[in-house]
C-alpha cells in the first residue's frame, strides 16, 4: 500500500493532541529484541519514533483491518500483537509490549477501536439508539437523511438528494417570480435576473 509521504508526515506533526500516546516496546523484525519507542495513535495510524520529540517518525502501522490480541507469557509480560487476516498486509504482524498491565489494557482498547469499520459500526448503533429513544422528533428532512448515510444523519444534515430537491424547488420559485415580473414589464435597467434592492 502506498501512502503520500508528505501528507502522512504532516498528519504526524499535527498540533491537535493524539488519541493516545506513550511508550511501547516494538519487537524488531530482524532480531528477537524489543526496542523502546515513543508511540502516538492518530485516527487509524500508529506512529512510532525512537524518542519523544523526534521530528520524523521511524514508521507507522496502519490499523485498518487489523486485530489486536493479548500475547502474554511468563518471559514476555504485557505483550500484544497487531496482525492482519486479509488484504495486502495479510502475513504481517507487529509484536508490542507495554510497561505495565494498565498501560497494555489501555493501548489494546485504543488500538482495537481505531479502525474506520469499528467507528462506522459504533455510529450505526448509536444512531439506532437515538431514533429508538424517541427523545426528539425528527423532521421530514432528517427522516430522509436517516435513510441515507448514517454519518450525514448523525450530524443532522440532509442527504444530497434532499438538498438538491430543496434548492431546486427554491430556484424554480425564484425563476417563476422573475418571469412574471418580466412579462409584466417590471424589468431592471440591465435586465438582471436578481433584483438586489
Amino acid at each position: 500500500m502506498k501512502l503520500h509521504e508528505t501528507s502522512v508526515l504532516g498528519y504526524s506533526r499535527m498540533a491537535a493532541p493524539p488519541d493516545r500516546q506513550g511508550r511501547l516496546y516494538k519487537k524488531s523484525e530482524r532480531t528477537s529484541s524489543y526496542q523502546r519507542r515513543w508511540c502516538e495513535l492518530r485516527g487509524n495510524l500508529l506512529f512510532y519514533w525512537e524518542r519523544q520529540g523526534d521530528r520524523e517518525p521511524l514508521g507507522l502501522i496502519l490499523l485498518e483491518g487489523c486485530t489486536v490480541e493479548l500475547q502474554e507469557s511468563a518471559t514476555e509480560p504485557f505483550t500484544f500483537e497487531i496482525s492482519y487476516t486479509q488484504g495486502p498486509l495479510r502475513h504481517r504482524a507487529y509484536k508490542m509490549a507495554a510497561e505495565d498491565q494498565a498501560s497494555m489494557e489501555g493501548w489494546v482498547r485504543a488500538l482495537s477501536s481505531a479502525s474506520f469499520k469499528y467507528l462506522q459500526a459504533l455510529l450505526t448503533d448509536l444512531e439506532g439508539q437515538y431514533w429508538a429513544s424517541g427523545a426528539l422528533r425528527a423532521t421530514p428532512l432528517e427522516e430522509g437523511a436517516a435513510q441515507g448515510s448514517p454519518l450525514v444523519s448523525a450530524v443532522g444534515l440532509p442527504d444530497f438528494e434532499g438538498l438538491h430537491r430543496q434548492f431546486g424547488e427554491e430556484m424554480m420559485k425564484l425563476r417563476a417570480r422573475w418571469r412574471e415580473g418580466r412579462a409584466g414589464g417590471d424589468q431592471t435597467a440591465q435586465g438582471d435576473l436578481i433584483d438586489l434592492e
